[in-house]
């Protein structure tokens, strides 16, 4: 987007400055940059009401909000992600989202996440407070880390994001306020609706798909390609039925093996099961390669998740 009046501008070659401006105009994050001298990244940001509004265009790097930044947060805030361009993968609340233009999805900042940009990606980003638009926290709770696709309110929402970013007459309060509330209220609605949708159209062949993992997640081999050939159906027919719930049969299987493992740490019936025997009989092998995942998904390892459970 060209140079725009009212608005913070960045534009930069070097990681550090971009480590920079990521702090400066979003919450405390860290990021991480793998490639050398020929990174790009650029944003426009402004204040719009109670809401920050931002468009980036960068090159692939991976920002991560830790637990411990997380918990120093003073306020708790949604994030809204928009795909323009490119793609992006967040990760939160153990969903695992793949971005796709005109995708779009929700998070919460009080909480961890990461987020892998891809190269040369544009996304459009809109922080709002809970505090301010209340009617989020409900749908935040089970709605995290969902993909979800563009929709007309959705679409609607976005324009007005690009629009009162390029307009600097949307900084008056009576302006801002206005546009800021119809984001927040377009948006949700396009939530409510995807989830209803989800809610009644559940299709069969996917229901099937999860029982069939329930079934045999104690394999270890179990992956989208065996539970494929169990099905009896193609690999790409099998992603397709795990497409409108926004995630991957890999990840729906990882992310079951996790939770029943968080279960059982904090089922009394399993107290005398080691936490070795647990991931075990949840289909992990590796047990350092499961602690780095639960970690990742739960904030704390399983030793210390167990501790913090039983005190």
């Amino acid at each position: 987007m060209q140079a725009l009046p009212g608005a913070a501008q960045l534009r930069t070659h070097s990681a550090l400055g971009w480590k920079v401006g990521v702090h400066d105009n979003f919450l405390p994050l860290e990021v991480s940059i793998t490639r050398g001298a020929d990174f790009h990244a650029a944003l426009t940001a402004r204040q719009l009401g109670a809401a920050q509004l931002a468009y980036v265009d960068a090159d692939a790097h991976r920002v991560t909000r830790t637990r411990t930044l997380s918990e120093r947060s003073e306020s708790a805030f949604l994030k809204l992600f928009w795909q323009v361009g490119g793609a992006s993968r967040l990760e939160q609340a153990g969903r695992r989202s793949e971005l796709t233009p005109g995708a779009w999805t929700f998070y919460d900042t009080s909480r961890p996440y990461s987020i892998e940009i891809g190269d040369a990606s544009q996304f459009v980003v809109a922080l709002l407070p809970l505090d301010a638009y209340p009617e989020w926290k409900s749908l935040a709770t089970d709605g995290l880390g969902q993909s979800f696709r563009s929709t007309g309110a959705s679409r609607v929402a976005l324009g007005s994001v690009l629009s009162a970013l390029r307009d600097p007459q949307a900084c008056d309060p009576a302006s801002a306020e206005a546009v800021c509330t119809s984001i927040a209220g377009l948006m949700l609605a396009a939530a409510q609706s995807a989830s209803d949708v989800r809610g009644t159209r559940v299709d069969a062949q996917l229901a099937r798909a999860r029982r069939y993992i329930a079934s045999r997640i104690e394999d270890p081999e179990l992956s989208p390609d065996t539970v494929a050939a169990g099905l009896r159906v193609s690999r790409r027919t099998l992603y397709a039925w795990f497409e409108p719930i926004g995630q991957s049969p890999g990840a729906f299987i990882q992310q079951t093996r996790l939770d029943r493992c968080r279960r059982a740490l904090l089922d009394a019936d399993s107290r005398d099961k080691t936490i070795t025997r647990i991931a075990f009989d949840n289909g992990f092998s590796d047990m350092a390669h499961f602690s780095r995942l639960f970690k990742a998904a739960f904030g704390a390892g399983p030793r210390e998740y167990r501790r913090r459970a039983q005190t």
